[in-house]
């Protein structure tokens, strides 16, 4: 398990990505006929992540040099000095606070999905479904190992237990081990 003097915002924002879905597109824009992920969902993807990891987002409008932009950063809350941050301008065609409340929106959804790594389902969900990402696969292999976890558990299969603690070591799937601690102790 990653002690807390060990961690730092890349290697928890590595795993934050690991463990996080790829992002469903829930809303449709008429005027370019697409389908996009809305901040919402851009929101309940990444916050159950950002709780277990202890990742805290912080976003807000700004001026920097005369011009307005949205202020992102994302911090460990254990270590507040580790942290990384971005700014994205945010383009106004003119001076109208629901535009800027439009424009701030869109730019927290964009800094989100950019400064996570997110991916994004294609339009064609057959597609999506045929072909798993790499962030699903690995999803997909870490919730396998959480039930084996909790099968593990029920029948008190300490050998299955340990094979799964040493496959999640191998692999820096702390969310598996610190399971498996929670289960059956150190």
């Amino acid at each position: 398990m990653t002690s807390k003097a060990t961690r730092n915002i890349q290697s928890v924002m590595q795993q934050a990505h690991g463990m996080m879905d790829t992002v469903k597109k829930n809303s449709k824009n008429p005027f370019f006929k697409s389908n996009y992920a809305d901040i919402n969902i851009v929101l309940e993807t990444i916050n159950p992540v950002c709780e277990t990891l202890g990742l805290v987002v912080f976003q807000a409008p700004r001026i920097i040099d005369g011009n307005d932009v949205l202020y992102t950063k994302i911090s460990l809350a254990d270590n507040p000095s580790e942290f990384f941050e971005g700014e994205l301008r945010l383009l106004l065609p003119s001076a109208d606070m629901q535009k800027l409340g439009s424009a701030v929106t869109y730019a927290r959804r964009y800094s989100l999905v950019t400064m996570f790594n997110l991916e994004q389902e294609d339009d064609d969900g057959q597609s999506a479904s045929k072909h798993p990402t790499a962030t699903q696969k690995r999803n997909i292999q870490i919730n396998k190992a959480m039930d084996g976890l909790v099968e593990a558990h029920k029948t008190k299969d300490i050998e299955k237990a340990t094979q799964i603690w040493e496959w999640a070591t191998d692999n820096g799937h702390t969310q598996v081990q610190d399971k498996h601690i929670q289960l059956f102790g150190e």
